[in-house]
């Protein structure tokens, strides 16, 4: 194969799209799907009959040490018939999702593309032979679903150079790369791939992932740059995030990616994300029963949402390609949801008002001067007065987002009291809207 080196066309910033216009609708979306899904997923967190070490089933192969000719061997079987690009598209928009993240490439170095760089892929290594993600892009296009590419830039296990976890795997078979090869790696594999990514699928975020200070050893700021000069110079809409480098990310990625299930107790001066899982694993694992309840799910989103930070939950199908039972009926839950309370999330900015014991608060502009507070009562008891403090504001009008009940007010220049209804007892996680006058 032909070193590929980076050409001046592709290293030339692209000026005339700004962060701002990138990222508008990313914080507008605030809720997005990840999907963590490969060749792991078969064998789902089991291994020679035993449950593995790692929490994650995606770390099979680290977890176990298992050589790579017997790791990858698992391509030969992987074959996915109950893959559905538009159902998996389906159930994001029913979620109430505006985006999708798949992974790509995850660390093993599959890729669930017809790849050039590799004959490791879904096309030449497996019986499917279909480009999964030429038909998740298009899925995504027809449901009005923004597709992101999850891309392992670090770490890659399949032996051509890539960098390994020594914590899990170090043995005579996986080492530490030499700095040339992990250079052969970086040019004739990680570049190759991305750039094929974004001249493919044309994706609306690429998302990188490291986490400890080991990748600094080969994610340079010099390789951190000329990956990020690929992507803005071959495409005017891809968001990056935080992890291409997460202890010294570069000032010109686009948000904040927090660790795995961090929520943070205040927000960040840029725009910023959680990715969390539905139970513990992030790919499928037949035996991780811990599931988060719907409640619970739900918090973490208007949490975030109340700090002005994304939620992109994660979503783990089968070896077969399907969603789990118990994983759609936490999508659709939250989705039910959104159905009737999403203007408290969509497009709000955080609250400048604290975190009232009795809730969160996301907040929107409108005209005349006025702001529409969305309180989202998790600690309440319906027909009892809630005390908001808002000095300065005057209360104009309130009602329960989900039923249109009106909702009693008044205020005395420190702040407001409501006077909840009793039928509250009845809603899940109730949103009551209040417009004021006054400039937060």
């Amino acid at each position: 194969m032909k070193k590929h080196m980076i050409s001046k066309t592709e290293m030339k910033l692209d000026e005339t799209t700004t962060p701002d216009a990138r990222l508008g609708w990313w914080e507008e979306a605030r809720f997005g799907m990840f999907i963590h899904w490969g060749l792991y997923s078969n064998p789902a967190g089991l291994w020679n009959g035993c449950k593995i070490r790692h929490p994650y089933s995606e770390w099979l192969q680290a977890s176990e040490r298992i050589p790579r000719s017997e790791y990858q061997a698992l391509a030969s079987s992987f074959n996915p018939v109950g893959f559905d690009a538009d159902e998996w598209a389906g159930e994001a928009k029913a979620a109430g999702m505006r985006y999708l993240v798949i992974t790509a490439k995850h660390h093993d170095g599959f890729a669930l593309w017809p790849t050039r760089a590799s004959r490791y892929n879904v096309m030449d290594a497996t019986p499917f032979k279909r480009d999964i993600l030429g038909e998740l892009a298009e899925a995504c296009r027809k449901a009005g679903i923004k597709l992101g590419l999850y891309y392992s830039h670090w770490l890659d296990w399949e032996g051509t150079g890539g960098d390994i976890c020594a914590v899990h795997m170090a043995n005579e078979e996986y080492t530490h790369p030499s700095e040339e090869a992990f250079e052969h790696y970086w040019r004739e594999k990680c570049l190759v791939q991305v750039r094929e990514l974004l001249d493919h699928y044309d994706p609306w975020l690429l998302w990188f992932d490291t986490w400890s200070e080991r990748p600094a050893r080969y994610i340079t700021s010099q390789r951190q740059e000329e990956l990020i000069d690929l992507i803005r110079g071959r495409s005017k809409r891809c968001l990056i995030n935080s992890r291409i480098e997460q202890l010294n990310p570069s000032s010109r990625v686009d948000f904040i990616s927090t660790g795995d299930n961090e929520f943070p107790e205040e927000g960040f001066g840029q725009p910023w994300e959680t990715s969390g899982t539905l139970n513990d694993s992030w790919a499928y694992h037949a035996l991780d029963f811990d599931w988060k309840s719907v409640r619970q799910l739900l918090k973490n989103l208007i949490g975030n949402a109340a700090n002005g930070g994304n939620y992109q939950l994660n979503v783990g199908p089968t070896g077969e390609g399907r969603f789990q039972p118990a994983a759609s009926y936490r999508l659709r839950g939250m989705g039910n949801w959104l159905a009737v309370n999403g203007e408290s999330i969509y497009g709000t900015t955080r609250s400048p008002l604290g975190k009232p014991a009795w809730g969160r608060i996301t907040c929107r502009r409108l005209p005349d001067n006025r702001t529409r507070l969305y309180l989202h009562l998790w600690d309440f008891t319906p027909g009892t007065a809630l005390w908001l403090e808002a000095p300065g504001f005057q209360p104009v009008a309130a009602r329960v987002l989900e039923t249109g009940q009106p909702v009693g007010f008044s205020g005395d220049g420190a702040g407001v009291w409501l006077r909840l209804p009793r039928e509250l007892h009845g809603l899940e996680l109730p949103v009551v809207a209040l417009d004021v006058i006054g400039d937060l």
